[in-house]
């Protein structure tokens, strides 16, 4: 290389500093909707790569994005787009200044921005058999609904397509924007149709696809949706890999991950999930002053669990179920303040107006959920214990939901739920409120929590994993007997699961949750509490086009 040297390297740099940076292809189009910083761009990489940032198994990905509420036509702006009310249920809460009625008073009149559906791009797979014993299969994916093809917002250009150059194809089944005169004010409330959408899908797969579970998963705080997305990749491959290892029966054995998409004899261990990934807005910056949206992001995290989220786990998946007479198992799966949304919406299906119907003002919360696991949990455990704490105990009816079992992970590697910082409450992933909530003398949570400890020590000779009841000298399997009255499995992973730092993430093991010990647990977890029910026709699977 040719070294530069005097007035020729000056004019080099000169001529650096003069040239300007060419805007992004969605440039105007995200100002539009007040979403074109450059930490907001990354709520929204999907559309800019919506091949190469996508999920590895056949799902959907529901993106949610935050913008001023007079611009999307959010409820403060616009009361009649609502679908959240306080009823019977909330007003029976404690009082306290974080009751959830304040919570919806809060987040739908006072914020001045609103959570709305951005996105929901489908992943699938096609099937080209064109040569004669040899099919191709590739990744594919459509649109069932994009806010940025909304006609307002996509003719900011005039006489130029941006879907044609981005790859944004509908889905057959689409709330498709670009065919209807959708103004951005009318954006939240068109969310509503998007999912219905999203319902529709949802029942053509479930009739189709051979599916054992619906698997829903949330990701927490300072996660961007391509790192999300990567993580319900991680999560629902630990999970497979983990099913495998059960239906082998061998630990130390290669994993054939062919035998997914075969039939088994044993149709109880199978384990073909129909992912559901839910991404949101979960920081403000990548910078220091990151952690002054703490607070922040955990109300967002309430927010979307007592709205969107809601209303896809109480009714978007529970109707798909229905009309596709599917037995399908779902499965909840939350991280950190993703933990926080995912139990929120769990036990919020009473504040939820369903579309096209009336207020049901429901008296005793219900869920289709089967089996709600938080990892690592960034909400206090006094939201199951009235009379502790100023949030009303909105989660006190856990054993009055038949049909759910609820589960908490919490590690002493954990720097991020254990941080000595966080003063104002107890955070489930802390060692310190798994302590609390599991010594009998404690009268605050006395008779709420089933304890438990988990280990995987796989690695060394004659390793296993194991989880046993917890204050036992021998292992006991704590699934052995059931408890007279449900309870909220609580299991302390700190021994081989969530242990070691995940690269590139803070709080210690926090983030460890990605490895094939934490399937290994998931998987015991669902062989426990959400097995296997049946599948749709034999032979029939995942290959569809779009």
């Amino acid at each position: 290389m040719r070294v530069l040297k005097g007035s020729s390297t000056l004019a080099f740099c000169l001529s650096l500093l003069g040239c300007s940076t060419p805007d992004s292809v969605m440039e105007p189009y995200e100002s539009a909707l007040n979403l074109g910083s450059s930490n907001a761009k990354k709520f929204h990489s999907m559309l800019y790569f919506p091949s190469g940032t996508a999920l590895h198994y056949p799902g959907y990905v529901v993106a949610l994005e935050k913008s001023p509420q007079s611009t999307v036509g959010g409820p403060k702006a616009y009361p009649q787009v609502s679908f959240v009310k306080s009823g019977s249920y909330t007003d029976a809460e404690e009082a306290g200044s974080w009751r959830t009625a304040n919570q919806i008073e809060r987040f739908q009149n006072s914020d001045s921005k609103a959570m709305f559906v951005s996105h929901i791009i489908k992943n699938t797979i096609v099937g080209d058999d064109s040569v004669r014993d040899a099919p191709y299969y590739s990744k594919s994916h459509c649109f069932v609904y994009n806010a940025y093809a909304a006609r307002p917002v996509s003719l900011i250009k005039q006489n130029y397509d941006l879907a044609k150059i981005s790859d944004w194809h509908a889905c057959k089944i689409s709330t498709n924007l670009d065919k209807v005169d959708a103004k951005s004010y009318q954006l939240y409330d068109y969310g509503k149709y998007a999912l219905v959408s999203l319902e529709e899908n949802l029942t053509k797969d479930l009739k189709a696809g051979s599916y054992t579970h619906v698997l829903v998963i949330v990701m927490g705080w300072n996660t961007a949706q391509e790192e999300a997305i990567r993580n319900f990749n991680d999560l629902t491959g630990s999970l497979m890999a983990a099913s495998l290892e059960s239906v082998k029966g061998q630990q130390e054995e290669p994993i054939n991950r062919t035998a997914a998409i075969q039939p088994l004899s044993n149709r109880s261990s199978n384990f073909r999930p129909l992912v559901v990934g839910i991404t949101w807005p979960s920081y403000w910056s990548n910078s220091f002053g990151n952690v002054l949206s703490y607070s922040n992001k955990a109300n967002d995290a309430d927010e979307i669990g007592l709205s969107w989220l809601n209303k896809i786990v109480n009714e978007t998946i529970p109707r798909s179920l229905k009309a596709s007479g599917s037995q399908a198992r779902v499965v909840a799966l939350g991280h950190s303040f993703g933990a926080r949304a995912m139990t929120r919406a769990v036990f919020s299906a009473p504040v939820l107006t369903p579309l096209e119907s009336q207020f049901p003002d429901q008296t005793m919360v219900t869920s289709s959920v089967d089996l709600a696991v938080g990892l690592q949990g960034a909400f206090s455990i006094n939201r199951f214990a009235p009379g502790v704490g100023s949030e009303g105990a909105p989660y006190r009816d856990y054993a009055k939901l038949k049909n759910t079992q609820l589960v908490l992970t919490a590690s002493s590697n954990d720097e991020a739920a254990g941080s000595p910082f966080i003063l104002w409450t107890a955070p489930a992933g802390a060692m310190s409120s798994y302590r609390k909530a599991c010594d009998s003398a404690n009268p605050d949570y006395k008779g709420i929590f089933d304890c438990m400890k988990a280990s995987d020590t796989s690695a060394v000779p004659c390793g296993k994993f194991a989880i046993c009841k917890n204050g036992q000298e021998e292992c006991t399997d704590p699934f052995a007997s059931q408890p007279a009255v449900k309870k909220v499995a609580y299991i302390n992973a700190s021994d081989g699961i969530t242990e070691f730092n995940s690269p590139g993430s803070g709080g210690g093991a926090h983030s460890d949750i990605y490895r094939l010990p934490m399937g290994r647990l998931l998987w015991k977890l669902i062989e426990q509490y959400a097995p296997t029910k049946g599948w749709g026709p034999r032979g029939s699977g995942p290959i569809a086009d779009r």
